[in-house]
């Protein structure tokens, strides 16, 4: 090719692409969330458009399924302002989100400086993102996205994502057991979350709030196991959680229609509240088709029944 047959960039307008940002963008980024992976490095999957915070709508909701942080993202046409900034916070706060993302076609200096300072005094579990989105075109070529990372965390607070060709035969098995689970759980409720399985002997959904999380999981005494996981990073807190949910435990335990273990395991930082059965990824197709149809019903009721209770727990008054 010589240097005469170089072809001319040219920008898009945003809303000739997607007039509205509710109705067309959002439901777009949301089916082509990878897009915005591959720019951060990390992995969401998206769980709930226009979600409700107080009387409010939060754009996108998700979770990382790298660690494990819940995810909100606000995006704005035209360029960045005080009114999203805050909208942004508020959202992240009452989601007690890990990852808050800002779109807007143009992030402005002070806004992008605003971003950096919000990395520079949140802790080590909390990243805040300010992306540019550009739309270009090569003379008649079809438009194409592109998101521009404007500030982030620095690279302390990011985790790396593992290479597809290193996954092993075995986590391979659990990926694909994760996501026939997930099929199995989107039959019953079709909207209750967009998290596929990764390559590892758990799948880990958000339940709203950070430091508690919906897992399924293969144990290493071969059991199956549903779970409310809770790591809110300080083992106190984490020990001052557990002991608030467990004072329902009467109740939980009727609603959920089985007794539960309810472990403070004091050699670890973490607690946890499960139900398990007998079962290994190595079992039979049969016996993993049983380990299926006990938890998809199990993992939706545990979401319904713990969630509030999670949501209501006044943190702080462990110390």
């Amino acid at each position: 090719m010589g240097i005469g047959d170089l072809r001319k960039l040219d920008e898009v307008a945003i809303r000739k692409i997607w007039p509205s940002e509710t109705e067309d963008f959002s439901p777009w980024l949301a089916e082509n969330i990878s897009r915005l992976n591959d720019t951060l490095n990390i992995r969401i999957e998206v769980e709930e458009l226009e979600g409700p915070v107080e009387s409010f709508k939060l754009d996108l909701s998700g979770i990382d399924r790298v660690s494990q942080r819940p995810v909100v993202i606000e995006n704005q046409f035209g360029k960045s302002d005080h009114d999203h900034l805050g909208k942004l916070i508020t959202y992240a706060a009452n989601r007690e989100a890990g990852i808050v993302i800002w779109i807007a076609n143009e992030i402005q200096l002070a806004h992008r400086a605003g971003v950096e300072w919000l990395n520079k005094i949140s802790p080590p579990e909390m990243s805040f993102y300010a992306i540019d989105l550009e739309v270009f075109r090569i003379d008649d070529s079809q438009p194409a996205p592109h998101f521009r990372l404007v500030a982030g965390p620095p690279p302390g607070k990011r985790r790396e994502i593992t290479p597809v060709d290193q996954i092993t035969p075995r986590n391979r098995r659990y990926q694909d057991f994760f996501d026939r689970l997930r099929e199995r759980v989107l039959e019953l409720q079709p909207n209750f979350t967009r998290a596929r399985g990764l390559p590892q002997s758990w799948w880990a959904l958000g339940t709203g709030r950070t430091g508690f999380s919906l897992v399924a999981s293969f144990t290493i005494d071969a059991k199956f196991r549903i779970e409310i996981y809770i790591d809110t990073g300080v083992k106190e807190d984490n020990e001052f959680a557990l002991g608030k949910l467990e004072e329902n435990k009467p109740t939980i335990e009727e609603n959920i229609g089985q007794p539960l273990h309810w472990d403070y395991l004091r050699d670890s930082r973490l607690s946890r509240i499960y139900a398990a059965i007998d079962g290994s990824i190595d079992d039979d197709e049969r016996k993993l088709e049983e380990l299926i149809g006990w938890g998809a019903p199990m993992m939706i009721n545990f979401r319904e029944v713990f969630a509030p209770l999670i949501k209501n727990i006044e943190m702080g008054t462990s110390t």
